[in-house]
């Protein structure tokens, strides 16, 4: 799982890590920092953004191709502070023949449901190349 992070210069400069992929599903976290924070204190909307869309777009690829994202959306329900870790879950509601669509949910360390959204990736026609992670659990 470490390469699929590693190849992806700014899911490290946010300090994402990944810690479960499965077929049609990933998590991912970061630790919560004050470099991450808005003018309120909470963590920036566009960094809870960036992580759903990469986490989403890592369980997207466990189609076995490069994707991309077409469109996102988020609903920023509670402030994200006094957390270490903010936790994102991304599942696959619909895999079709090149559009993916998956939910996601940004969850505290208590598990609470701070923001939650919808991702549509294109799945294009390049298969995933050895050594990215995902290969194990594809099926093509």
């Amino acid at each position: 799982m470490d390469e699929l992070i590693a190849g992806n210069a700014f899911a490290q400069y946010i300090g994402m890590e990944l810690t479960k992929v499965e077929q049609g599903y990933a998590e991912g976290r970061i630790r919560m920092e004050k470099r991450h924070t808005n003018v309120y204190e909470g963590m920036h909307g566009g960094c809870v953004y960036a992580l759903a869309d990469t986490v989403a777009g890592i369980a997207a690829a466990t189609c076995g191709r490069y994707v991309t994202t077409l469109s996102g959306g988020m609903n920023y329900m509670l402030p994200i502070k006094d957390t270490e870790y903010v936790i994102c879950k991304a599942r696959t509601v619909r895999q079709g023949g090149r559009i993916a669509v998956l939910d996601v949910i940004v969850e505290n360390e208590k598990g609470d449901i701070l923001s939650n959204g919808s991702f549509n990736y294109y799945c294009t026609g390049k298969k995933l190349e050895e050594g990215h992670g995902l290969r194990e659990l594809t099926k093509q």
